[in-house]
């Protein structure tokens, strides 16, 4: 139980990859808050008290800084605290650079920055250095290395890699550590969409021949949660199974 007693709030816990960190942290012993728009976030809860665990969804759109503060509020008054927040929630819409709107521009920062910089801002308010307490943010492997098709997307991630970097300098003083993780191509509702021939490619730029799985990034997720990683600060993890973007 490597997150036993500990107190955490994932983001973009719908689905993908933030249900399956959320279902993971259950396991290890944590206390969520789940934050999501769409009512599958209640499933995802519903489906982890029923398992056992300890976890309440709270609807809302982190593009309006109310949600933020409700989140944080929750974790104030459901968890008595917060030890670990992940901040997964994100947006990725694939368009060649020419074709990206102003609003979709917009929106992916909105998402997948914006929120980031805003939730941690509030989370460090009611974290406790003394509890080896932990931010961990999803950037991207098309934040490391860049992506075609998804210039906007990879330029909203980088600024993840950076504020992680940044971030986990300042706070290190307060104890508090700040790590990203990097997937590569995740087996997930995002991808799936995607053309056969685009699948094919993607999959032949991997060293391990397979996509990776929600779960396996969740893993890694559980690390840099626990008191495993508690000398790790400032450090972006790939999950990717050496892929070359």
């Amino acid at each position: 139980m490597l997150l036993e007693g500990r107190t955490a709030l994932v983001t973009g816990a719908s689905r993908g990859i933030g249900a399956a960190i959320a279902a993971a942290f259950a396991r290890e012993g944590a206390r969520l808050v789940l934050g999501g728009r769409s009512a599958q976030v209640d499933a995802v809860a519903d489906g982890i008290r029923k398992a056992g665990g300890n976890a309440i969804a709270v609807r809302g759109d982190l593009r309006d800084e109310a949600s933020a503060k409700a989140l944080i509020a929750a974790c104030r008054k459901e968890l008595g605290g917060l030890d670990v927040l992940v901040n997964n929630a994100g947006l990725m819409v694939a368009s060649r650079l020419g074709m990206a709107s102003a609003e979709s521009i917009r929106e992916h920062f909105e998402v997948n920055v914006f929120a980031t910089i805003a939730l941690t801002q509030y989370a460090i308010r009611i974290m406790d250095g003394k509890r080896n307490p932990s931010i961990v943010n999803l950037a991207s492997i098309a934040g490391t290395q860049g992506m075609a098709d998804l210039s906007v997307y990879s330029a909203t991630k980088g600024a993840v890699v950076a504020f992680t970097l940044a971030s986990a300098k300042e706070l290190a003083p307060k104890g508090i550590r700040v790590n990203a993780i990097a997937p590569g191509f995740i087996d997930t509702e995002l991808v799936r969409g995607i053309t056969p021939e685009e699948h094919r490619r993607r999959i032949d730029s991997i060293g391990m021949g397979r996509a990776g799985t929600a779960e396996e990034v969740a893993g890694a997720a559980v690390f840099l949660a626990s008191d495993l990683s508690r000398y790790v600060t400032g450090q972006v993890l790939g999950v990717d199974g050496g892929m070359r973007a």
